[in-house]
């Protein structure tokens, strides 16, 4: 079900001669009894069934729009007024963030990290989770706690998303998903009401329309697990609206480009900016976790339309993390660091605050190397297990002979080193924007516009910019790279019709049973009234890779294949081929089932199912 983009709506239509009053009322409560997600969740529907979607909810007299980001690797919090708006669309507030241990310094983004108590209850969020837990783990008084990071990464890579699935925080301990995303959603959106009230500017929670960031290459049901959440959270679902990451960042961008063009017509390397109907751009967003890239176009009034869908995969940040942490483990053992993360869970912790920093900043010294800070519960750690100090002697035994020189507890990278790093990352970014250039929607593309947190790094964005410099097309990197996203959110839920079209990156439709044709496959043959019928025909409502506008209704008719049949099961599908002939195809899933009742008699009742 295109849940993310549609809603669904299901009417039954019955013979002339059986729509009495009666009838109609039944249809009128809605025929629907139950719909049974694949992924485990069985519910009751309410007397309109809408699904989840990316329209406009239908809510009057918003004056904030406030937008939750939860990323990988930090989440944030941005609002805008809706006269502010008006003046300025670019003009938008960031939640400031206190860092750690009382200091005055504060961020415009919070670490993804959530600490409870041994009973599940909230203690902390962000940068005071981070802090409070090392302060746990040095006294070593940790145990009991739940802390957890980098857990949205489960919403993507769980093919079977139910809603009782659990999470494992980095002691092991589970604790249920939904609970997770629950206990942070609820935390900032009274955060931010708090903030207001703190302000003098206290607003009502009718009058704030939420948005929720998501990724575009999440599945479905991760989308809806995350309105849910939201949803549980205390958000009325009448003030709930989800926005695509990378059509966030492509609504910020258009922006940029536009005011830009407008203003200097130069960027700061003295490229003209051009953005007016017809200009194409991709956006690429280099997230902690995931890598989106997708294709837009400026239209008529400044909306933008899909060019073609979202592409990317589990490569963002993290990856970097990850390459960090081997180069450690060739250089120290993999034993040393084992230890560190099971009994000196504080200095772990302080070893990833650093990668992630110098992840951003890695720019080298005079030298060209890399300064990283390791803690001294490290450097004890290899000195006890190997009887020797660490030392360069201990650097000439290892592969990186010549490459890292040890300064008491700070190591000297060399940059080609830690550039080595970001290779993987880097490789599968430039596979993404790739497969998009060669579709011949992207020709006459000008603009590639890297965002998110990893578009600081210098090493990605030169690399970037050498690979595609001979194409006429400018790589940019709009200030604050890592607001992109959740400002473009902020502004999508002020003109939610600023997004022209969409593309689905499924093929969407219901199974169906029609008469048998000339070259059906014979397995799927059945007899009624001895009429042979074909079983299990995948019935396309809406095809990936086609533009579909927003609000466009795509419909087909069921009718019912025997006389006396008191009830229908429609099943919804999706596939990422053009055209699937059968919904028992390898490559089809289930996503959801309808019954719908059938008043009445006959083969000529059917069933309108619209998307």
């Amino acid at each position: 079900m295109w849940v993310s983009v549609f809603r669904l709506k299901l009417k039954v239509a019955l013979n002339t001669k059986q729509r009495n009053n009666e009838t109609l009322s039944e249809l009128n409560r809605c025929a629907l009894k139950q719909i049974r997600y694949t992924e485990g969740a069985i519910r009751n529907l309410p007397k309109r069934f809408e699904t989840m979607s990316l329209n406009p909810p239908d809510c009057k007299d918003i004056r904030v729009v406030a937008a939750l980001d939860i990323g990988t690797t930090h989440s944030g919090i941005a609002w805008s007024s809706s006269s502010e708006f008006e003046k300025n669309p670019l003009r938008i507030t960031s939640l400031q963030w206190p860092t750690s241990g009382g200091s005055s310094q504060t961020a415009n983004k919070t670490p993804s990290v959530l600490l409870l108590k041994s009973n599940g209850e909230f203690l902390a969020f962000g940068y005071d989770a981070d802090e409070k837990y090392s302060e746990l783990a040095n006294d070593n008084a940790q145990y009991g706690y739940y802390f957890f990071k980098h857990f949205k990464m489960l919403l993507y890579e769980s093919t079977e998303l139910q809603s009782d699935m659990i999470l494992c925080d980095i002691e092991g301990r589970t604790l249920k998903a939904s609970d997770v995303f629950v206990h942070i959603i609820k935390y900032m959106k009274d955060l931010l009401l708090r903030d207001f009230k703190d302000r003098g500017n206290a607003q009502q929670e009718e009058n704030i329309k939420w948005i929720i960031t998501v990724p575009a290459i999440w599945e479905d049901a991760a989308k809806q697990f995350m309105r849910d959440a939201a949803i549980k959270a205390g958000i009325s679902k009448q003030r709930l609206q989800l926005a695509l990451e990378s059509e966030a960042a492509a609504i910020y961008t258009k922006e940029v480009l536009l005011q830009r063009s407008i203003s200097t017509k130069e960027d700061e390397e003295g490229h003209t900016i051009r953005c007016q109907e017809g200009t194409k751009f991709i956006v690429t967003d280099l997230g902690g976790g995931t890598i989106d890239t997708s294709l837009k176009e400026v239209c008529k009034s400044n909306q933008i339309r899909d060019f073609h869908q979202a592409v990317g995969g589990p490569s963002g940040g993290q990856t970097v993390n990850g390459e960090f942490m081997a180069f450690l483990e060739a250089l120290l053992g993999k034993e040393v660091l084992d230890e560190l993360k099971t009994n000196h869970k504080g200095s772990w912790l302080e070893l990833e605050r650093e990668i992630e920093l110098k992840k951003k900043l890695a720019k080298g010294d005079r030298d060209g190397r890399i300064l990283l800070h390791i803690p001294a519960d490290l450097v004890d750690i290899f000195e006890s297990k190997n009887r020797k100090k660490l030392t360069n002697a201990a650097v000439f035994e290892t592969q990186y002979a010549g490459k890292v020189d040890v300064k008491g507890k700070k190591l000297r990278v060399d940059k080609g080193v830690v550039d080595s790093f970001f290779r993987k990352c880097l490789e599968n970014t430039i596979k993404h924007i790739e497969s998009i250039l060669e579709k011949p929607a992207a020709t006459g593309s000008e603009y590639l516009i890297l965002v998110g947190g990893l578009a600081e790094s210098e090493f990605m964005k030169t690399e970037i910019q050498k690979k595609f410099e001979k194409l006429p097309m400018t790589v940019l990197v709009p200030d604050e790279p890592w607001l992109a996203v959740i400002r473009g959110a902020v502004m999508f839920g002020h003109k939610p019709s600023v997004v022209q079209s969409r593309i689905p990156q499924f093929t969407y439709g219901i199974s169906v049973i029609r008469c048998f044709l000339e070259g059906d496959d014979p397995q799927h043959k059945i007899i009624e009234n001895c009429v042979p019928f074909c079983k299990n025909v995948f019935e396309t409502l809406a095809k990936v890779g086609q533009s579909y506008q927003v609000g466009e209704t795509v419909t087909t008719e069921v009718y019912a294949h025997r006389e006396g049949m008191s009830k229908m099961r429609i099943k919804l599908y999706k596939s990422p081929e053009e055209e699937p002939r059968y919904v028992t195809d390898e490559n089809c899933t289930l996503i959801g089932q309808l019954v719908v009742n059938m008043p009445g008699y006959g083969t000529q009742r059917k069933v309108t199912v619209s998307l």
